[in-house]
């Protein structure tokens, strides 16, 4: 009798800022259960967007050339559920506000709130898609 292995949530980090991408990935290391996809310039972040369906989508709000907002439009294309959490060193209401509006999940400050995303992560593991 073979055992059903759950599936695992497919997560897309877009960002390209080391220290952020190594803050991060140590607490993405604490979900086994996320598929995670990296995309760490523009260009490969609008590749994968277009041939891949995402769960999750953590990315920065500014990348050269790609706009997080613009991201998460592109991934709501394939997949309208996808939760999108925006990742920004810009402490601004008014680009926090627009993110939320235009359907981001939650907004997260640089340097990560790790504690938050963390807790995020740990909610959105639980939740069935």
């Amino acid at each position: 009798m073979t055992e059903d292995k759950p599936e695992k949530k497919q997560l897309l980090f877009i960002e390209e800022e080391g220290y952020v991408i190594e803050r991060i990935n140590k607490i993405l290391s604490d979900f086994p259960k996320f598929e995670i996809t990296y995309a760490e310039n523009s260009e490969t972040a609008r590749e994968i967007l277009e041939t891949q369906k995402f769960d999750i989508v953590l990315s920065d709000i500014y990348i050269r050339g790609l706009s997080g907002l613009e991201a998460m439009h592109k991934a709501k294309e394939k997949n309208s559920d996808v939760c999108v959490i925006i990742i920004s060193g810009a402490d601004t209401m008014d680009l926090a506000d627009k993110a939320i509006k235009e359907g981001a999940f939650d907004y997260i400050l640089k340097p990560p709130n790790l504690e938050k995303l963390s807790n995020i992560l740990k909610l959105l593991n639980m939740v069935k898609f």
